[in-house]
Order: C-alpha cells, then structure tokens, then sequence
C-alpha cells in the first residue's frame, strides 16, 4: 500500500513541493515504525525536524533515517534539486544510506550484489528498502557468525553516539 501512495504521491509533491515534507514525515515516520516493530529498535530524534530523525537497531550496528528512505522516494528524478536541499545538513555523503560498521557494510554490499537487478520504480519502493533492511540484518548476523563473534549485539542508543569530530 505504501508504494503505491508514494507513487501516486510523487506526482503531487512536484506540483506542490510545499507539500513534500508533509508527506514524505508522514510516509517515512510510518515506514520507519513497520521496520521497529519488525526489528528491535529505537527512535533517535535529535531536533525537532523528523526528517533526520532515525531508527537504531539493538541487535546490530545499524541505523537509517526512514523519512530521508521517503523523501528520495518521491523526488527521484529531481535529485538534484533534493541533494542541494539536503546538502547543509546530511548525515553522509549518501543521505538516505544506510550506517553500518565498515566490516558490515562490506558483508552487505556483497550480499547485496548477489541480488538481480530491478527496475527504478522497484529500487525506490519502501518494500524493496524493507527488503535491504532484512537482508542487511542477516548478511551482519552471518559475518558475526563466520567470524566466531555472537550474531546478536545488545546495543544501547549510546552505542550510537555521535561525536563532534
């Protein structure tokens, strides 16, 4: 259901861009609470904007900002224009990427390598991200596992403390 509101959404919000960030705190706070409740998680909220607002998961390092997952989702195709709006403040290179430790990102991108390719309309689609989400859980778990180190971390949101380097 949720693909298929922002689909029809993305055509709204270009006409409207007052309402993208309306829509997109809606779309995304709903898709980041679907991913809580899926997997143990919990809500950093630093400010009052939602858009940077983002989900930090318990039994791996790894966290995301759901509503910037929504946001490229409707203005693909004008990323351009979404990129220098985001520019000041992004939380990476990659706004919406995921943040992972180094050695899991390489256990995820060869994970997610593997996969076949999908159209446009299936890469930007919240259940394709929903499908990272899990994929990404389980290509850590088993790193950790081959590795001989325990599958499931107990992190604390201090885990996820963000310096001022």
């Amino acid at each position: 259901m949720l693909d298929h509101y922002l689909e029809q959404a993305r055509g709204a919000t270009s006409e409207r861009v007052e309402a993208l960030p309306v829509v997109a705190h809606m779309a995304g706070v709903y898709f980041g609470e679907v991913i809580r409740r899926r997997h143990a998680s919990w809500w950093r909220m630093d400010g009052e904007d939602p858009t940077y607002w983002q989900l930090e998961f318990e039994s791996v390092y790894l966290a995301f900002s759901p509503v910037l997952f929504v946001r490229e989702t409707l203005t693909r195709g004008r990323a351009a224009e979404a990129a220098r709006d985001l520019a000041e403040d992004s939380l990476s290179g990659d706004p919406a990427a995921l943040e992972l430790e180094e050695e899991d990102r390489e256990a995820v991108a060869e994970r997610l390598a593997e996969l076949p390719q999908v159209s446009e309309d299936e890469y930007y689609a919240p259940s394709t991200r929903l499908e990272v989400i899990d994929i990404a859980v389980d290509a850590i778990r088993s790193r950790r596992l081959a590795a001989g180190e325990e599958t499931d971390a107990a992190l604390e949101p201090g885990d996820y403390e963000r310096g001022d380097d």
